[in-house]
């Protein structure tokens, strides 16, 4: 008796043990296989199955079976069986929707409930089912989340024998432990998932604001995510010691998706512009068109009164010609591939302080700065509003409280536009000072920056071209050499 007493006591303070470990287990399938191996060790079980709740059905999660060596699920062989539906023929279900434990010494011997199934795999594998214990997994609010099956539990020799009555007690009370344990993790999974969907509904909306951002937010995530994997798949190499685990990956890709949050305070009218006057231009058109009007009409009275001698219509015509030589300036000078030289400053200075007609030039001053921006669209206002989206991220992410899993993500988004030699914004960063994980970012949203097919001020790059200019700012000091060969090997864009 004091033997007996002294087994159980120890089963319970193996079940504290258990409850500790389930509780620090944070891989969902782990804590299923521990589930499982732990019940099967407790009752020196020979084979049994773990399954979860989903809606109107149990769902095989795990099954072990030492005699076949049979093991399907979680780390094991791929199971496909097809779930059980909820009806009190099986006992598994009838456990379920009941939440009572079912102890059976002899399946062969128990006619209310269907066992052919189990009669036929028998028949088929030679195996013999006999003892039976089945547990429902009930968590703290009284929900049965999953069911705990065991086959044929042994004793010292071998033998199978009927499950313990008080060994019973000991299983129930670890599947309320699973169950909690489960729940929590469910819970936490569910909190995660419902974060990352308004993070993805924001990161979206941001995009939405803009034709020519539509899917960047998408490609660097999904780039971000896949480049992890590879770099953590390496053997060899200057990456083969750097390893991308599911919380790590899972922090670079939500700095991916939060990159350009601050975008969202930027006017569309700088993230938009995709000429040097942007919708100006507009104005200028027709400001031009009504100059041209006023120089004719002013020709025709002029004529019609009979003061329109040979010199005043050469003047009118020298006037047109001007006039239709500027719309061509002007023009060339607004699309943002043409670089405005020392020569093209000139040509535009010259009509900026032409009067076709008396008070009346054909560019304000703003217009003349506009179309004297040497390379691409913004000005340097208009520059300095654009980088400061991540300043306003910052500002943005600062009201959020990160746990852990995240805790590294705000300062990720905020360095994702340094470069190694100290020349990005808006810190200033110098190349020690850039984790891995910014490196990454950086080259991602340059990447398809310059590939992309929606951008208002360019066209789309092929991927050898990307790369020719990523190669070229790695070699003058600005990005990671490694992380550039490493990306270019990957050929992830192609999947």
């Amino acid at each position: 008796m004091n033997a007996a007493n002294t087994k159980i006591s120890d089963h319970l303070e193996e079940l504290l043990n258990i409850g500790i470990a389930l509780s620090a287990e944070k891989n969902h399938t782990k804590l299923l296989e521990r589930i499982l191996r732990e019940a099967l060790r407790i009752t020196n079980a020979d084979a049994g199955t773990l399954y979860l709740r989903e809606h109107d059905y149990l769902t095989f999660k795990i099954i072990h079976n030492d005699t076949l060596g049979i093991y399907l699920g979680g780390q094991g062989e791929p199971n496909d069986l097809p779930p059980v539906p909820l009806n009190s023929a099986n006992v598994s279900s009838w456990v379920a929707l009941n939440k009572k434990s079912v102890n059976i010494p002899d399946v062969y011997n128990v006619d209310n409930f269907d066992f052919s199934g189990p009669k036929k795999y028998d028949a088929i594998t030679g195996y013999r089912t006999c003892s039976m214990l089945v547990v429902p997994l009930e968590n703290y609010e009284g929900e049965v989340i999953g069911v705990l099956q065991l086959l044929n539990a042994k004793n010292e020799k071998g033998k199978v024998i009927p499950f313990d009555p008080k060994l019973e007690k000991i299983v129930f009370s670890l599947a309320s432990l699973a169950a909690v344990s489960l729940t929590n993790m469910q819970y936490v999974q569910e909190i995660d998932n419902l974060f990352h969907s308004f993070v993805q509904v924001m990161a979206t909306a941001i995009d939405a604001r803009t034709p020519y951002n539509a899917n960047h937010t998408r490609n660097i995530a999904r780039l971000a995510e896949k480049f992890a994997a590879y770099l953590d798949s390496l053997t060899s190499g200057p990456f083969s010691n750097v390893k991308f685990s599911e919380n790590r990956t899972a922090q670079l890709v939500m700095a991916a998706w939060l990159h350009d949050i601050g975008k969202v305070a930027i006017p569309l009218s700088i993230m938009d512009k995709s000429t040097r006057l942007g919708d100006r231009v507009e104005y200028v058109k027709q400001r031009l068109d009504l100059v041209e009007n006023r120089l004719i009409r002013s020709f025709l009275e002029k004529k019609i009164a009979g003061v329109a001698d040979i010199k005043l219509e050469e003047e009118h015509r020298e006037q047109l010609a001007r006039l239709s030589k500027a719309r061509q300036l002007i023009e060339k000078a607004n699309n943002p591939t043409t670089f405005v030289d020392q020569d093209l400053f000139l040509e535009l200075s010259e009509l900026a302080n032409w009067e076709p007609l008396p008070g009346v030039r054909l560019l304000t001053d703003d217009e003349f700065k506009f179309l004297c921006i040497p390379k691409g669209t913004l000005t340097d206002e208009e520059r300095k509003i654009m980088e400061s989206h991540v300043t306003i991220a910052q500002r943005m992410l600062e009201k959020i409280r990160f746990n852990n899993r995240y805790k590294d993500v705000p300062a990720w988004v905020l360095s994702h536009h340094e470069l190694l030699d100290g020349t990005g914004y808006p810190r200033g960063l110098k190349a020690e000072e850039i984790p891995l994980e910014v490196r990454i970012l950086t080259i991602l949203d340059i990447y398809d920056a310059l590939t992309a097919s929606d951008r208002p001020y360019k066209k789309a790059m092929t991927p050898q071209a990307a790369f020719n200019i990523l190669e070229r700012m790695a070699e003058d000091g600005k990005l990671d050499i490694l992380l550039v060969t490493a990306f270019k090997k990957s050929r992830i864009w192609e999947e």
